[in-house]
């Protein structure tokens, strides 16, 4: 009898096993090539993938309206400024790592064995600012449309006005110190020569000419290099090719031997430079400077300078 039993036992683990494995096997497999850490993907490689299950597609364009009229098929919306909260009163600073689970986990149905798509208009740096929390969780399967929006709809690929239908998911994040830059470090580096600091700001604000915060001007030592000059054309904009990336940057004195600290408002478009040099370029020391200038334009102890030189 206990025999028996043991062979109905069996019988039925392995029937579950027939059963759920194919499923489990392709919910754990990636759904593109060389997808095991964040990069580009292109439009084509997306056509066929967006209703995959270890897929999730977020909208990040910055208006809701726009995703209201048509979005690409299974795309789920989130706007940027959900990713800042004020933090002890300063403004637009980054929420906590459980506030962060959450957002993830119960309002966008992420886990960790999923790969998340993100577009955003004209490969703004909504997109990539969400890419760079992730990347900070350690979320390394991480997809950023080329072209965004813009080049979805040139092609007249599928759009839809439905809201897919999710289920809260449990996400669970790990805190890569290394990718992040606090004030204080930042503060530690201004003279140091094997650090380089970017501001990603346009290049008024990073002169002094405008700005809204408490003191206008720019970290000093800190260069130019505004994120907009990473891409190329007009309606449609992609990332420009390797070799003109890498000489943008090295015109800054960038080179993959140094620290490479990127920085700009809130961060938002900090995080288009440190996508593209760490993911697109291969950079392998890049952080950035969550806090960036609100936060150190209002610490008076924090030294400014005016003007377009470093």
């Amino acid at each position: 009898m206990e025999k028996q039993r043991y062979h109905v036992l069996i019988g039925g683990v392995l029937i579950s096993m027939v059963l759920f494995l194919p499923g489990f096997l392709s919910a754990k497999a990636s759904p593109l090539k060389n997808f095991d850490h964040p990069r580009l993907i292109e439009t084509r490689e997306l056509l066929n993938l967006t209703s995959h299950p270890s897929i999730r597609l977020i909208d990040m364009r910055t208006s809701l309206l726009d995703y209201l009229k048509g979005h690409i098929p299974n795309a789920v919306y989130l706007h940027f400024q959900n990713l800042q909260i004020p933090d002890k009163g300063i403004p637009d600073q980054a929420p906590d790592r459980i506030c962060l689970e959450r957002l993830l986990g119960d309002n966008l149905s992420l886990s960790n064995h999923m790969w998340v798509i993100l577009y955003s208009e004209k490969s703004n740096p909504n997109a990539t600012f969400l890419a760079w929390t992730l990347d900070y969780l350690g979320h390394k399967k991480v997809g950023i449309l080329n072209g965004g929006w813009e080049k979805w709809i040139s092609e007249k690929l599928p759009i839809t006005q439905e809201y897919p239908s999710f289920t809260p998911n449990k996400f669970f994040g790990k805190v890569i110190r290394d990718t992040l830059a606090e004030k204080k470090w930042v503060r530690d580096r201004l003279t140091a020569k094997n650090v380089v600091i970017l501001d990603a700001r346009p290049p008024k604000q990073y002169g002094g000419e405008e700005g809204e915060e408490i003191r206008r001007g720019h970290i000093p030592g800190a260069k130019n290099v505004f994120w907009e000059t990473t891409l190329e054309g007009e309606e449609v904009k992609v990332w420009k090719k390797k070799e003109e990336l890498e000489k943008l940057f090295a015109e800054s004195g960038v080179t993959k031997d140094k620290e490479i600290i990127v920085h700009c408002r809130t961060g938002r478009e900090a995080s288009h430079l440190y996508f593209t040099l760490k993911y697109v370029l291969g950079f392998p020391d890049v952080r950035l400077y969550r806090g960036s200038w609100v936060e150190w334009s209002a610490d008076k102890n924090m030294p400014v300078k005016i003007g377009m030189d470093p």
